[in-house]
């Protein structure tokens, strides 16, 4: 499916796309291309962690189902042999940690999009406004599983960035998926009049330099 970004740069190479018009509600073509705010971000960091957990969960449900099927329950079984029957929290609380670097790692690497995003509307690029490579995908997964609080310097940082995205030179933009069907139609970026930043929630966004101007900028 063509992104928004996508959609302008084939304008802009002079490739006549396949849709005259980006099917996107009103309000949100001025915020393409500008970095998302805290609030945007939190919310799918909470999708994507819910996603993990409920994972996490079905699990260890899993494993208490087949050990009864490996040991079933017997006259000699008590209280303990069911608290062994599935792993210890320790554990569980590793894999969801694991799980989540992986989960982060694959869909930043081969989209720069996780269900969250694609929910809000965001996408994670790197400096040169492409998605992550892997390695630069799995570190920054591992960052924000370990240090999730990085996110909250966006809410202070003049430029939406967490601090993972200035140690890393990343950045989380709005890049909402054109075509759904039944959106209000809008003009191209081209028709868009400047104006000035649009504010969603708490400093919201910051407009997204170009590719060479970002990789100066940071």
């Amino acid at each position: 499916m063509t992104t928004f970004r996508e959609y302008r740069e084939d304008l802009d190479r002079g490739v006549t796309p396949a849709h005259t018009l980006p099917a996107l509600p009103s309000y949100a073509v001025p915020l393409q291309g500008n970095r998302a705010g805290f609030v945007s971000r939190a919310i799918a960091a909470c999708i994507d962690v819910l996603l993990i957990f409920l994972v996490v969960l079905g699990t260890v449900a899993v494993i208490w189902m087949v050990s009864f099927i490996v040991q079933p329950l017997n006259a000699q079984s008590d209280a303990l042999n069911l608290q062994q029957r599935v792993p210890r929290v320790a554990v569980m609380i590793l894999y969801g940690y694991g799980l989540n670097v992986l989960y982060w790692t694959v869909f930043w690497a081969t989209s720069g999009r996780t269900v969250g995003n694609l929910v809000m509307g965001l996408r994670v690029v790197n400096r040169k406004g492409e998605h992550p490579s892997w390695v630069g995908a799995f570190t920054r997964a591992v960052f924000c599983t370990v240090f999730p609080i990085g996110l909250a310097w966006s809410i202070v940082s003049g430029a939406n960035r967490s601090v993972q995205d200035v140690v890393l030179r990343t950045s989380v933009i709005y890049d909402w998926v054109v075509g759904i069907p039944g959106l209000r139609r809008s003009p191209t970026w081209s028709d868009t009049p400047a104006g000035p930043d649009v504010t969603i929630g708490s400093r919201d966004t910051t407009p997204l330099q170009t590719a060479a101007e970002q990789g100066e900028a940071t």
